[in-house]
């Protein structure tokens, strides 16, 4: 039975038996030319059906799921693991002091030009977890910052770090709301340092900027991704202040491999 809209979540989709019972719901996006099922997430108990029906309404689209007892049916019944994620969520509440800039380093509106694409390349370097960055990861900070698209930049949440020679050096861009969920929250997209100026504190002074900058914009959360793993992970979880600041949401797994039938 073909994908039908979700008449109680807007621009959500249904997977359904052939019988017409809802299996899960889930919303289609395209992800730089590939079509993603993501956040597909059973409606019952029982995981079987819902991969069989995926396997004949989902064939040949990447799947994204933030439920682990799907994923291992999924895996179990053939699919790839591409990816694993966490997404984590900070409620902006008793907020610790921003970190300040070393002497000589200062802040620059978000934007784009050579010196930051050099630092993002480096950063994203072959063998990087979320891997080498692309042509199109430019295109789509460009026209985000440029020109609102998808959505525009959260522009307190969002700059660039300069060093002392006046070249950028990093950045943190962040969005909010955002449309691929529900939730009234500021989103982390991109958070970067050059090698060549990491260990400096910078990576922790940009994820003070989205924090803070987050909070004055009025939205009461700020979420991001990250890949499991990753050494990201370790300075999102060094933040801490009196309560827990971060806590995982979900748990998300990009499953690739499907075949056409």
């Amino acid at each position: 039975m073909p994908l039908r809209a979700d008449p109680d979540h807007d621009g959500m989709s249904l997977l359904c038996a052939p019988d017409g019972e809802v299996l899960a719901r889930l919303r289609l996006r395209d992800d730089d030319g590939e079509q993603v099922a993501a956040g597909v997430t059973p409606v019952g108990r029982s995981l079987v059906p819902v991969v069989a029906q995926a396997r004949l309404d989902l064939a040949g689209l990447r799947l994204d799921t933030p439920d682990d007892d799907l994923v291992a049916v999924l895996l179990a019944d053939g699919l790839v693991l591409e990816r694993a994620s966490t997404t984590l969520r900070h409620d902006l509440v008793g907020l610790p002091e921003p970190a300040a800039l070393p002497a000589g380093w200062s802040w620059l509106h978000a934007g784009w030009d050579e010196d930051l694409a050099r630092a993002l390349e480096a950063a994203y370097a072959p063998g990087h977890p979320d891997g080498r960055w692309t042509p199109a990861d430019t295109e789509a900070v460009r026209e985000m910052v440029e020109q609102g698209r998808p959505v525009p930049a959260l522009v307190p949440a969002s700059a660039r770090v300069v060093g002392p020679d006046g070249r950028s050096a990093g950045h943190v861009l962040t969005a909010g709301p955002v449309p691929w969920t529900e939730d009234e929250c500021g989103w982390v997209l991109n958070l970067a340092v050059a090698p060549w100026s990491q260990g400096r504190g910078l990576g922790r002074a940009l994820l003070d900027r989205a924090l803070h900058g987050t909070l004055q914009a009025g939205l009461p959360t700020l979420d991001l991704s990250v890949v499991d793993g990753g050494p990201a992970r370790r300075m999102y979880d060094a933040v801490k202040s009196a309560d827990v600041v971060y806590r995982a949401r979900s748990h998300r797994v990009i499953c690739a491999g499907w075949v056409r039938r």
